[in-house]
Formats: structure tokens, C-alpha cells, sequence
């Protein structure tokens, strides 16, 4: 096929087939437009196809049998298959059931290769509410000429209509957004950390950013070299840490200007921070990791480490060659350096087997951390009893605080399949149900989120756990999914410094969306 005649060709196997056979750097750029435009309706059509099946799934059943009714247990299955967090494949069958079976035009649309993922997704988030007459009337306006729109000129369209068709509709919906507001926390490609609420009340979401830009503003007028954004954010984090809670609004204005946005009487909230002693010492630069939301450049970490010496709980993890645990326990011993108290929250503190012998032979190197690394070492010894220990009370219904701990390091996460859910956070399960007989060992328990204890519970996965910390799950259509703690201590990479540290990093996307 000729790529003139790409132009004209609807989306398939055929079209599929000819751009397979074309390569872009042999198109003249006239021409990479054509070629262009349909790998975009290809894709489009890929997308309707893909989002069939994932209906199609969600209502299988083993062997031929089809249920009318989307399965109960099918985003898990959807989730383990693709290797999805169980949020984006709840996410993902949702929006696959709204476009396949509640906006069938849009779904047509699609299969022919004039509405992509993007608009299909703004047509699901602005109409799913609607009745199917209201939602038809509205796609019999929009989905033709949306093949012309950004996905920004659709959005407007569409909620202006959906308030049109429906006023009291509209206002219901504002009401649920504010009954399901929250605030989420997610890590960015850079390392920081965005903390974002959604379903917050108009007039107190305004009243509060109007707090912080007042003083942000009355900061900067005061000389403060900082930009306003910055400040804002300052302000926010110490408002809701506890560092700036004790302070009047003057109060905080003066901290600011004196360069402390944390000194006097706050208190801040402790985190779950998991940290190499290696790092502490200062003989890398590995970061850390705070559960569920990822790794903390290793200058954070230590400082986050000395606001936490006092008010929460001390652990450590002793680890072999490939970073697994061997042991792990309490310590209550601290660096001799003088540090700051927080309001609960774990530090983990993990080191190999290898390097902890060596260091506490040399305690003249570990510096202000000898007298932690000699705690370690002297509870690692007698480990095998230790490790004993934590199995004697097989007829208890609830782990023990020593055996918990030990699951909650061996394991690290929840054991449900592809789940990030951070161990403390979980219920520690048995694999085989203690009512049934099971023992509360370290074979036979582990932590499982509420989620995936559901699944379980209910009957709709089956687990197994040949070994201690090696689970087997099986789902309801028969596939098996083996699952294991990630190391403590994974493998690292050598330090390969850039050329030119002087560049600038790449300008970071803007928050909003300016087509909206």
C-alpha cells in the first residue's frame, strides 16, 4: 500500500499491516503526517478493542460460561494479569465499562478511529451519571465533532451540557464529590512528593489558600528571598506536620524571617522511614524508602532520622548476601548526636550480615552510631533462638508483637498480588485460616491488605505458603501468581556522575492542564 492511500484506509488488520511495512525515517515529511494520522486511528481502534476485553473478562468464568453481570472478583483478576496496582485496575474496568456498555457511540467512535483513550475518558468521567436518554442526547452533539477537539474543548462542552440537561443531577454530584473528598499523597519523577486534596468545599479550599497566600505575602514583603510559591508550600507542610501548630499567624511570620520554619514547641508527626546504616554512617549515599510512597534522597533521610531519635519505635533488619532478612529486632539505642522528638513512626534500619561484622569489630569507625551497631550486633547473635521464640505461641489467634514485627520486615508489603500496600499497614493473615486449624507461625501467616483479605475471605482467591515468605495465590479463573517480600536490601548500582552537573534540570510540567 501506497502511503497516499493510508489517508483513506479504516482501522484493522489491514491498516495494522501497512504501517507495520512502513518505516518513518523512508517517508518524506509531507507524507509523515498521512502516516501519522493513521497510526492515530489505529490506536484508536486498538484502544476500543482492548477496552472489549477487559469487559469481556470481567464477566468469564472458567471454561466457556459467561456471567451477565460483571464478576465481583474481576478487577483482581484484571490486576494480577497485567501486573496493575488494584486501584488502576478498578480504574481501568470501570472506565471500560462505562465506554463499552453505558456510551456505545463513543465506543463506535473509537473502533473507527476518530475518538482516542483521552476523549473517551473525558465523555466516561463528565457523563457516567447521567441517565442513558440524557446520555444519548448528549454524544448524538459531541462525539462526531469531538474527532476536532482538544480534550479541553470537549470538557467544557460536556459540562456545560451535562448542567444543562440535568441541574438537579449536577448538584447531587458536587454534594457526593464533598461526602468523598480526601487527600492523596504520590511520589514524582524527581523525588518530591505532591500532597494533593480533591473534593474539597469551594469556599474552605478558597478561605485556605487564601491563609497561605496572605502570609506568604506578608512574608516576601518583609524581605524573605524565598518566591511566594515556595513559601506557600512551607507554610503548608508546617501547618499540617505539626511544626508551625502551636504558632499564631505573627508568630509564624517572625519564624520565617529569623530563617526556622520548625524551632520552639512543634512537634512533628513521625513517618515509617527504612534506612541502610551505611548511609547513616555517611559510606554511601543509597536512599531510603518510606512505604507506599518511594525512595527519600539519602541527605532527607538522615536528617528525617535525627527528627525521629525520640517518640517512636527503632527497628533493624539484618540481611544476607542477596538483601533478604536473616533477623531483625528493636533497638533502643540511638546515635550520640543530639536529635529531635516526633510523635510515633518507625525507623528501620537495615545492614548486611557481612558489614555489621565488620564494623562492630572496628567500633572506632562507626562514630557516633557505635554504641546502635553494637546493640545490633550482640541481638544478632543469638538469633536461632530468637527466631524460635516467635513460633511458640501456635495457638494464639493474633501474631505476637515479636512475630509481627518479623512479618512486617520479612514481608515489607502486602502479599496480594502486584500490592504496595506497606506492610504495618496490613492485617497479618493466615494463609491457612486459623479456624481451619492454622498455626500462628511465620509458615503460615503474612501481611494482607484489607483488599485482598477480601478476596480471600470471600473465597474468590485461594493461598498458599510452601515456605515462609513465599506465597501462592490461584484466582478464580485458574491462573497462579507466585508472590514474594522484595529485598530489604536490593541490588545497587554503581555511582556514574554526570558530565556536565552544571545543566539545568528540564523545566517541570505545569499543574493545570491549559486547555481546561
Amino acid at each position: 500500500m501506497q502511503v497516499t492511500e493510508l489517508a483513506e484506509c479504516p482501522p484493522g488488520p489491514g491498516l495494522a499491516a501497512a504501517l507495520a511495512s512502513i518505516q518513518p525515517a523512508e517517508v518524506c515529511g509531507e507524507q509523515l503526517v498521512v502516516v501519522l494520522r493513521a497510526e492515530y486511528r489505529q490506536r484508536c481502534h486498538q484502544e476500543a478493542r482492548h477496552l472489549a476485553l477487559l469487559v469481556e473478562t470481567a464477566r468469564a468464568q472458567p471454561g466457556w460460561v459467561r456471567s451477565a453481570q460483571v464478576n465481583e472478583w474481576a478487577a483482581s483478576e484484571i490486576a494480577a494479569a497485567l501486573r496493575l496496582t488494584s486501584s488502576s485496575a478498578v480504574r481501568e474496568l470501570n472506565f471500560a465499562l462505562v465506554v463499552v456498555c453505558d456510551l456505545p457511540w463513543v465506543h463506535a467512535a473509537m473502533y473507527d478511529g476518530a475518538v482516542d483513550r483521552a476523549k473517551a475518558w473525558v465523555f466516561a468521567d463528565v457523563l457516567a451519571g447521567l441517565t442513558e436518554p440524557q446520555r444519548a442526547a448528549i454524544c448524538a452533539q459531541t462525539v462526531e465533532p469531538a474527532a476536532d477537539w482538544t480534550t479541553g474543548q470537549l470538557r467544557a462542552r460536556l459540562q456545560r451540557l451535562a448542567i444543562e440537561i440535568d441541574p438537579d443531577w449536577a448538584a447531587r454530584r458536587h454534594q457526593q464529590a464533598l461526602r468523598d473528598r480526601r487527600v492523596v499523597a504520590y511520589l514524582a519523577e524527581d523525588g518530591t512528593v505532591t500532597l494533593t486534596g480533591s473534593g474539597l468545599p469551594t469556599c474552605e479550599a478558597a478561605a485556605a489558600d487564601r491563609r497561605l497566600s496572605r502570609l506568604a505575602d506578608r512574608i516576601r514583603r518583609a524581605g524573605h528571598p524565598s518566591p511566594k510559591a515556595r513559601l506557600k508550600a512551607d507554610l503548608y507542610l508546617g501547618l499540617l506536620d505539626g511544626s508551625l501548630q502551636p504558632y499564631t499567624d505573627q508568630q509564624i511570620f517572625e519564624l520565617f524571617l529569623a530563617g526556622s520554619t520548625a524551632a520552639g514547641e512543634g512537634t512533628r508527626t513521625g513517618i515509617e522511614l527504612r534506612v541502610g546504616l551505611t548511609m547513616l554512617l555517611g559510606l554511601d549515599e543509597r536512599p531510603g524508602e518510606t512505604p507506599g510512597l518511594g525512595p527519600v534522597l539519602a541527605a532527607d533521610a538522615r536528617t528525617q532520622v535525627a527528627r525521629q531519635q525520640r517518640g517512636g519505635e527503632w527497628r533493624f533488619a539484618v540481611t544476607d548476601t542477596e538483601g533478604r532478612l536473616i533477623y531483625g529486632g528493636l533497638t533502643r539505642r540511638r546515635p550520640t548526636s543530639p536529635g529531635g522528638t516526633s510523635r510515633g513512626g518507625i525507623i528501620e534500619l537495615h545492614i548486611s550480615a557481612d558489614r555489621l561484622a565488620t564494623l562492630a569489630a572496628d567500633p572506632a569507625t562507626c562514630g557516633q552510631w557505635a554504641g546502635v551497631i553494637a546493640d545490633i550486633a550482640a541481638q544478632f547473635g543469638p538469633r536461632t533462638q530468637s527466631l524460635a521464640r516467635l513460633n511458640r505461641q501456635r495457638d494464639r489467634r493474633y501474631a505476637p508483637t515479636g512475630l509481627n514485627r518479623h512479618l512486617q520486615l520479612r514481608d515489607r508489603y502486602c502479599v496480594g498480588v502486584g500490592c504496595r500496600r506497606a506492610a504495618a499497614d496490613c492485617d497479618i493473615d493466615h494463609t491457612h485460616d486459623h479456624a481451619a486449624g492454622g498455626d500462628t507461625t511465620d509458615s503460615n501467616t503474612g501481611p494482607v491488605c484489607s483488599q485482598h483479605h477480601g478476596y480471600k475471605t470471600r473465597g474468590w482467591w485461594k493461598l498458599r505458603q510452601p515456605r515462609p515468605g513465599q506465597f501462592i495465590w490461584t484466582s478464580p479463573l485458574r491462573q497462579t501468581y507466585r508472590t514474594q517480600g522484595e529485598p530489604i536490601d536490593p541490588p545497587t548500582i554503581a555511582p556514574r556522575p554526570r558530565t556536565d552537573p552544571d545543566s539545568p534540570p528540564p523545566p517541570r510540567p505545569p499543574p493545570d492542564d491549559p486547555e481546561r
